[in-house]
């Protein structure tokens, strides 16, 4: 038994002082039943080598004294899912407004004239930024978390709950009437100012400063308000049957995607004509017309980013349709 006192001496060591003898008295207790176990089993006393082989398996002090210890961990199984969420949420609010101010500060006329001396200047500022900005929030919360686990908050957070108050479960195709009645809506809207105030031939007029478009803007024109109309079909579609089809996901594909061409073609179709001023000369109007189209071809690539954007969730729709089963619910159960 000697190896057995010098056991539970290596894992008195690791255990709290004020619960030493309780745990200890335990695991001595389990490891005498064992041993008696396979004495009995055996028919005789147990060798030195079955003892030491008994205790391997136990495992090693260390290990054995932390299972006698209460939870250690800074924020425990419980409540981890619902802190990473958090943590992927709060990242998100922090970093997508950052990068989109960055984005509009780098894409502004005013950055051109200094972008080859201070773009990386300005991307060190805003990962300082980020970095800060996130590394604080970070700690918030899992001050916050951590504060819940040790008050046992938790247990009132995740037992306090209603079977009636869950969501109800949602048909992977089906469309909320309401979305898509905002979008016919939205469509049908964009319809009649398009007509009214965006017919070609047209020049926009700022004061006494005015602009006129080329003839691609006729063409240009005519697309968009043929698109519109199409969303405007396909929403109201929608409304009456309230659920994706292969068929109108495919549509939706195709509009969005002829959409993004014409739009993209625009940026670089050069599509202001001119531009006049009382106090612009022939030199500065063509300079000015020259420097507007310049800025419109710079948004192209950005416009074509966008566009795979769109492209990609309208794929992704089709793609997880195309797994789920074909069965679709009724409009009426549709609310």
């Amino acid at each position: 038994m000697d190896l057995v006192n010098r056991y539970l001496q290596a894992v008195r060591f690791w255990l709290p002082r004020r619960q030493q003898e309780d745990m200890i008295a335990e695991l001595a207790e389990d490891l005498r039943s064992e041993i008696e176990e396979r004495s009995r089993t055996l028919g005789r006393p147990l060798t030195e080598g079955e003892v030491e082989e008994l205790l391997r398996q136990r495992g090693s002090p260390i290990l054995v004294a932390n299972r006698y210890l209460p939870q250690q961990s800074l924020i425990g199984p419980l409540l981890f899912p619902i802190y990473r969420f958090v943590v992927i949420v709060v990242s998100l609010v922090l970093l997508v407004p950052i990068f989109l101010g960055w984005l509009v500060t780098v894409l502004s006329p005013g950055f051109g004239a200094v972008r080859s001396h201070h773009w990386l200047s300005m991307i060190g500022l805003t990962g300082s930024h980020l970095w800060t900005g996130w590394f604080a929030a970070m700690g918030i919360v899992t001050l916050v978390f951590a504060i819940l686990e040790r008050t046992h908050a938790q247990q009132h957070i995740l037992e306090s709950w209603n079977p009636r108050k869950l969501p109800p479960v949602r048909h992977p195709s089906l469309i909320p009437r309401s979305t898509s009645a905002i979008e016919l809506a939205v469509n049908l809207a964009v319809v009649f100012w398009w007509v009214a105030n965006m017919a070609p031939p047209l020049r926009f007029h700022f004061g006494s400063f005015s602009i006129a478009l080329t003839v691609e803007w006729t063409i240009f024109f005519w697309a968009t308000l043929v698109l519109t109309l199409a969303n405007a079909v396909l929403a109201s579609i929608n409304v009456v049957r309230p659920f994706w089809t292969t068929q109108r996901i495919t549509t939706r594909l195709l509009v969005d995607l002829i959409g993004a061409v014409f739009f993209c073609w625009l940026l670089r179709a050069n599509i202001i004509a001119s531009v006049g001023s009382p106090t612009f000369s022939p030199e500065k109007a063509l300079a000015v017309t020259q420097s507007m189209n310049q800025w419109l071809a710079r948004m192209f690539p950005y416009a074509v980013f966008a566009c795979i954007v769109v492209a990609a969730a309208n794929l992704w729709r089709y793609v997880h349709l195309k797994k789920k089963p074909r069965a679709q619910p009724r409009p009426a159960a549709a609310v």
